[in-house]
């Protein structure tokens, strides 16, 4: 990771977020907070200092391991509570005309009548929901289901656990930090921010935003899942945030079609147009490599190309049409790159 901290946490986040995020007294931010400290900062800087790392190992392996779920195995959890959660709060930042309570049915939840906590049920349960749901991948129908790590009410307040505060500061005490961390618990590598503005987040969403092609290297390497989107207030067009609506059907934000896509920090949900957007032409060819779907849409139904076309990456559309980028695939609007690029009057297209 590199050694500035990442664009999500630093100039291009507003500055109230961070405040609010900052003036929490959390448990995770005795560990690790945004300022660069925190318990595990303190054992990294001794153990480099030592040239030994086990106290900072016992530390995670003793305490840490606590604030997850089955001590990192994980847990399933219905996608309609996350998505009931992330609606509340929602609604917590509207005025009461603007609140939109979430639509459909979340159904029952079948994980009632399993102890997951029993390594050997579990293994055959995700097998069995995977077989279900359709494995909500590849365009199948959505996962109901999904693994989280960190306990949900142990997080911070972007919704974040320690290893995105990791990405999120990007030192190198902090990289340090963060190999321990998947060292001991490798499904934190594909474990989401939960929050409203932040939810989908991943890991290898902050490493490409970081342009860190080492740690992404390394989370492709572990198996970061490359159709991980992203869904966060953040990263959604300026016109398009009022109206955000949340179905406990899907995990997916709906959204209006009525938009120009305004606004810098769109970048099309899949790690893939995140790293289109940020022009970064190395990391684009390390996922093209791991088999990143170059033509998947997102909830807009754009592609790569539309994003490129959105923010004027004509280096990286050419790179995308040379890897065989769909150029007639259009988007829930009817657009191809092409015609958006003429409805948005792109000239440079």
């Amino acid at each position: 990771m590199g050694s500035n901290p990442t664009k999500v946490a630093d100039g291009e986040v507003p500055d109230e977020k961070l405040a609010g995020t900052l003036s929490e007294n959390r448990n995770i931010y005795k560990m690790l907070d945004m300022h660069g400290g925190g318990v595990l900062i303190k054992l990294a800087r001794q153990c480099k200092e030592f040239g030994c790392y086990d106290m900072l190992d016992a530390y995670l392996d003793q305490e840490v391991r606590k604030f997850m779920y089955n001590a990192g195995k994980g847990k399933l959890m219905p996608i309609a509570e996350l998505v009931k959660a992330r609606n509340q709060e929602r609604n917590a930042k509207l005025g009461a005309f603007s609140r939109k309570k979430g639509k459909g049915k979340s159904g029952p939840n079948i994980l009632d009548e399993f102890d997951q906590e029993q390594a050997e049920m579990a293994g055959d349960l995700k097998k069995a929901l995977k077989l279900l749901d359709g494995g909500g991948k590849g365009g199948k129908s959505e996962s109901k289901y999904r693994e989280m790590v960190w306990n949900l009410d142990d997080r911070g307040s972007m919704g974040e656990h320690v290893l995105a505060i990791c990405l999120l500061q990007g030192t190198a005490l902090h990289n340090i930090i963060a190999k321990r961390l998947i060292h001991f618990f490798p499904k934190l590598i594909n474990d989401i921010c939960t929050s409203e503005d932040y939810y989908g987040l991943s890991p290898l969403h902050m490493a490409i935003v970081n342009q860190d092609a080492q740690f992404t290297s390394i989370l492709l390497r572990l198996g970061a899942d490359l159709n991980q989107r992203c869904y966060g207030a953040f990263f959604c067009a300026e016109d398009q945030k009022a109206s955000r609506t949340d179905s406990l059907e899907h995990e997916f934000v709906e959204l209006t079609k009525n938009t120009n896509y305004t606004g810098s920090m769109y970048f099309g949900e899949y790690p893939l147009s995140f790293a289109v957007c940020t022009g970064h032409h190395d990391l684009f060819r390390m996922l093209l490599a791991k088999k990143a779907n170059l033509n998947a849409q997102d909830t807009n139904g754009n592609t790569a190309l539309h994003l490129c076309v959105i923010h004027d990456k004509m280096d990286m559309l050419d790179a995308v049409l040379d890897a065989g980028g769909n150029p007639r695939l259009a988007n829930k609007q009817n657009l191809t790159a092409l015609t958006l690029a003429a409805r948005l009057a792109k000239k440079t297209v």
